[in-house]
């Protein structure tokens, strides 16, 4: 039994390494590669006596002249994306999140966060999720893991550094309004990945309803799937990045398929036993996805929707390629003042704050099946983040700057078949 104990930490700790080895490698590699452009950091602080919180923190947008610069951009230039960290990767995440905390200690705190505040919603969003996420993370500390096989390990270890790792991007982007360096872009990816592909063992021990398996497996595509939206928006500053996106399409077509195979199921009354016996309970919220009710529609139809619109994304930026798709995001730049395109800039930290979010609200609807958290609380909760919560990520740009387009990826001229060749 010594044993055991002893050797399940020793890989655990042999596969990070191998990991961040990996992650390494890769960064590398790109390094090596060209680089079509780089998001600027900004310009200048935006501070409260020059453009006070109520007003607009950009000029207001001439779409005339947005696209006269986005017809005649081609390229941006590789300035100031702040200091190089690569170095910093041998000492893991936790020595990551430390340089971030010590690059605040020039400048104050208040005065990092009034220098780069651009709206209150911005800031209550993002409140919210950290509050969130710390809850998870205490209760995470104190559980006992029932199901003892070293897959079920490395998930949650690579979950808690890929947590580590949103936050990292939130705090750069919040703080700062600068993006994280490369090997960030690099391990993200690589810890939500191995994070989401070691769940068979723990979901293999699920007992739970049919109708929660399915919701675990489309929470679990969502979060694989905005792992290729992440290489997707990498893929602005690293055109060839365009190939390791496409083989996530699998991954955002199960998701359109899984909430048409979950609604199914209730519709069959696959739960209908438990049903009759949560009922007798006489719980608020103890049959919510199990039975066809409005909220389950409601729920169901907004993942759907999500699905839907993730794949014309996905679909456009295949048509398009890298340099069509960023082409007004990287227009704004020309037209705005301040911290420049906050489109283009936020899109790199969009989709680790989105998987951030997905999975903070699965390991909600654990803590409630675990009778950790109330239904009333944990439910609702874990509904809102996993349906909602995306969305506000999505439009993340617009919680920066209202002055921005909805869709930047729907503007602009080039709307030929992406030159392929010449993305590797």
């Amino acid at each position: 039994e010594f044993c055991s104990r002893l050797f399940q930490p020793m890989a655990i700790t042999r596969s990070l390494s191998a990991v961040c080895g990996v992650a390494g490698a890769i960064t590398a590699g790109l390094q090596q590669r060209p680089r079509k452009a780089y998001v600027p950091a900004p310009r200048f602080a935006r501070t409260v006596k020059n453009l006070p919180i109520s007003e607009s923190s950009r000029q207001q947008h001439n779409p005339v002249a947005l696209r006269a610069h986005v017809s005649d951009l081609v390229t941006t230039t590789s300035t100031g994306h702040g200091k190089p960290q690569g170095g910093w990767l041998t000492l893991g995440i936790v020595g990551a999140f430390l340089l971030s905390m010590c690059t605040l200690m020039p400048a104050s705190i208040q005065s990092v966060m009034v220098d780069h505040h651009a709206t209150m919603a911005e800031d209550l969003f993002l409140i919210f999720i950290v509050g969130v996420t710390a809850y998870c993370l205490s209760e995470m500390k104190d559980m006992q893991m029932k199901c003892p096989h070293l897959q079920a390990r490395v998930h949650t270890s690579c979950n808690f550094l890929a947590t580590v790792c949103s936050l990292y991007g939130l705090a750069m982007e919040r703080f700062f309004r600068e993006s994280p360096d490369l090997w960030w872009a690099v391990l993200t990816p690589i810890l939500y990945g191995i994070s989401n592909l070691t769940m068979s063992q723990l979901m293999d021990a699920y007992k739970g309803p049919l109708a929660y398996r399915r919701l675990f497996e489309l929470g679990q595509s969502f979060t694989l799937s905005f792992q290729g939206i992440h290489l997707l928006a990498w893929s602005s500053v690293y055109p060839a990045l365009y190939w390791a996106a496409l083989p996530f399409w699998y991954w955002s077509l199960k998701k359109l398929v899984e909430p048409v195979t979950y609604m199914v199921g209730v519709v069959a009354g696959d739960d209908a036993k438990r049903v009759k016996e949560k009922q007798q309970t006489s719980q608020s919220w103890s049959c919510f996805g199990m039975e066809l009710d409005a909220l389950t529609v409601i729920f169901m139809g907004i993942n759907f929707l999500s699905a839907l619109v993730d794949n014309t994304y996905m679909g456009i930026y295949t048509l398009r390629g890298p340099e069509g798709f960023f082409e007004a995001s990287r227009g704004l730049e020309e037209v705005t003042g301040g911290w420049g395109s906050d489109h283009l800039r936020t899109a790199l930290v969009k989709p680790s704050l989105g998987s951030l979010v997905l999975s903070m609200a699965v390991f909600l609807g654990t803590l409630c099946s675990r009778k950790r958290l109330p239904l009333a609380v944990g439910v609702p909760l874990a509904a809102v983040l996993s349906a909602l919560g995306p969305w506000v990520v999505f439009f993340w740009h617009r919680l920066v700057d209202p002055n921005e387009p909805w869709l930047p990826e729907l503007l602009g001229d080039h709307w030929g078949p992406a030159p392929l060749f010449e993305l590797w």
